[in-house]
């Protein structure tokens, strides 16, 4: 039997990350070097032993690296390498990986149609042909050919087009990022804002620009909002900051309720200082009853179904671990980061 690859973990023993690792059978198919705390001190004291490192959300510090004297291949869990010091890893000749996950995927997939939804007027058009509206509008069913048709029969108003637009992203880490790609499908423009920029490579691997905050909002004809809510930012989305948008931008939201003040948000979706907002998440969830929002004719309102199923993990993990021994034995590998 061979070797198993020694394999160096940044989570810590108690993560979820682990349990998850455990559940996909890693310890079987890998020699885990797992951190208690996962500090630093006790990564670069792992690190020698390693032929790979598997990156999450803990830190890959050039020590770390500069200490795994065998390391031969790092992979990082998603896209966001902003944990792993790249430059370090660089410099050493070691390979950088990063594979999409099924999780962050199914939310870029559900922005993307709270995007369309929005934009191309599905709630409306739907209605309309449900509801049969054509009677009350004087019209009577023909028969179609390739020339002879009712094209927006329903009359619907204010349908726009992706291409070409531009998409504002608050908050650039794994979802952010693959929002950004199926974004450049569309050939939107996109730029970005958050605390720390990304580091030119990967603003140019994305098709990226970043801005401030303010700057995104006057700029953007689609404003995605995917970050986590914290003290920092909660209620992001203000009276003031919806000064900056323009009257004919999209709102989506697939982060979390906190991030947006939602009666300010009301006030500006009735007045027309919005144009359009798509949530998929609120400060109160379900959605009461009350909530000014199921008013309005402006929204597409979703109930928080955009997240991955709990079989993504069981999709991604054995994805990397099995990327991680194609590069071992092959020195190929999905993903790989030109550095």
């Amino acid at each position: 039997m061979s070797q198993l690859i020694r394999l160096l973990i940044t989570e810590n023993a108690s993560s979820r990350f682990v349990a998850h690792l455990h559940e996909a059978h890693a310890d079987e198919q890998f020699h885990l070097l797992i951190p208690q705390e996962g500090s630093e001190a006790e990564l670069c004291a792992l690190a020698p032993a390693a032929d790979a490192a598997l990156c999450y959300q803990g830190p890959l510090s050039r020590a770390i690296i500069d200490a795994a004297h065998g390391l031969r291949f790092i992979q990082k869990h998603g896209r966001n390498c902003r944990n792993i010091d790249v430059a370090a890893a660089a410099q050493r000749n070691i390979p950088v990986a990063t594979l999409p996950l099924m999780r962050t995927v199914t939310v870029a997939e559900h922005a993307l149609a709270l995007m369309l939804a929005c934009a191309r007027k599905i709630i409306p058009a739907h209605q309309a042909v449900v509801s049969a509206a054509y009677r009350t509008m004087g019209l009577t069913p023909i028969v179609t050919t390739q020339r002879n048709y009712r094209s927006n029969w329903a009359g619907i108003q204010g349908m726009t087009e992706l291409f070409g637009a531009t998409v504002g992203i608050v908050g650039m880490g794994d979802i952010g990022m693959e929002i950004a790609r199926r974004c450049r499908a569309f050939d939107m423009k996109i730029c970005y804002y958050q605390r720390t920029r990304h580091d030119e490579a990967t603003e140019r691997a994305f098709g990226m620009r970043y801005t401030s905050l303010e700057d995104l909002l006057a700029e953007s004809d689609f404003v995605v909002l995917v970050l986590p809510h914290t003290p920092d930012t909660e209620s992001i989305i203000c009276d003031k900051t919806l000064a900056y948008v323009k009257p004919t931008a999209i709102l989506v939201n697939v982060g979390r309720g906190g991030l947006i003040d939602e009666a300010a948000l009301c006030d500006a979706l009735r007045s027309n200082r919005i144009a359009m907002a798509g949530l998929d998440v609120y400060r109160n969830e379900p959605l009461p009853a009350e909530s000014p929002l199921l008013t309005l004719p402006n929204v597409v309102l979703l109930p928080h179904t955009g997240g991955g199923s709990a079989r993504s993990w069981h999709i991604d993990m054995p994805a990397v671990l099995s990327n991680i021994k194609r590069f071992i034995a092959t020195g190929e590998a999905d993903g790989l980061l030109l550095v």
